[in-house]
């Protein structure tokens, strides 16, 4: 889904259009705004549904009406550490605010990384230098919303906003940097939000996503019969050692051998943790 955007003056800053519909957001960076719908919710009541306008033809569908409530949370904690700091909010706020979420965590886990190290860095960062890119910042909503459409997700939650952050900064950002050094892309990221959030989404026929995927949802599975905890580096090689080793349509069924002896591996030696060295030691023995 391309996203065509549109400057206004009023609101957000920002519309954009899909099948027909202008794409609003109404999830502001402003007290009043936040105040409000904090006494909706205590109340109990349904969200305001912002104005249309009865002369136009176009009808506006609001992004932040999408939003998960983790996402809602995500989305205002970024906007009281900017508070607190007397800054405009920053893409470098949401990622801190969206690496104190748990589904977030869990993938940063898997990749090995310490969301308390990210974190520290950040905050210490953010102390020492001036940061503006509110432009950017307007555009995650929007981003988010294309990522949970293409992949057939109902609400714009905490991993669609991660997404929006890699798809958008821009390469001399230091979001970029944390993302090469932990090893954070699209594709990987698309593979934990199909899983976790169970997606009725499918990857490509014998493309790598889709082989990540299916021995994903196997690891799990001997994650739960004997108490492995496979490590996302470790599914990524045993499928990349798979390519050409047999069939094409059947190297993820050479991965998951690769992973099961890794396993084996592991519980010779007394570890549940199952890294890329222990894969790379089961597709070396013949």
């Amino acid at each position: 889904m391309k996203i065509i955007y549109q400057t206004t003056n009023f609101g957000w800053g920002l519309t954009a259009f899909f099948e027909g519909m202008r794409l609003v957001f109404s999830g502001e960076f402003k007290n009043s705004r936040i105040w409000k719908e904090n006494a909706r919710n205590f109340f109990g009541m349904k969200p305001k549904t912002p104005r249309q306008n009865p002369k136009s033809i176009v009808k506006n569908f609001d992004l932040y009406t999408l939003f998960s409530q983790k996402a809602r949370n995500a989305w205002q904690a970024a906007y009281n550490n900017a508070k607190e700091r007397k800054s405009p909010v920053c893409v470098e706020d949401i990622f801190l605010a969206l690496i104190r979420e748990s589904s977030v965590q869990n993938l940063f886990h898997r990749l090995k990384v310490s969301t308390g190290s990210a974190e520290s860095f950040l905050n210490d960062y953010l102390k020492l230098t001036q940061v503006n890119n509110t432009a950017t910042v307007k555009k995650v909503p929007f981003e988010a919303f294309a990522m949970a459409m293409k992949l057939h997700n109902h609400k714009v939650g905490s991993f669609m906003l991660l997404g929006a952050l890699l798809n958008l900064t821009p390469e001399e950002n230091i979001l970029q940097a944390i993302f090469e050094n932990i090893g954070l892309t699209q594709d990987k990221l698309e593979v934990f939000a199909v899983r976790h959030l169970n997606l009725n989404y499918e990857f490509p026929a014998n493309s790598r996503n889709a082989k990540l995927l299916y021995c994903f949802r196997q690891a799990e599975i001997l994650e739960n019969h004997f108490g492995y905890f496979y490590e996302f580096p470790a599914i990524e090689i045993a499928v990349n050692l798979s390519q050409g080793q047999t069939l094409k349509d059947l190297e993820h069924k050479k991965a998951m051998q690769y992973l099961v002896k890794a396993g084996a591996i592991a519980k010779s030696v007394g570890v549940k943790n199952i890294t890329e060295e222990m894969v790379r030691q089961a597709a070396a023995k013949k």
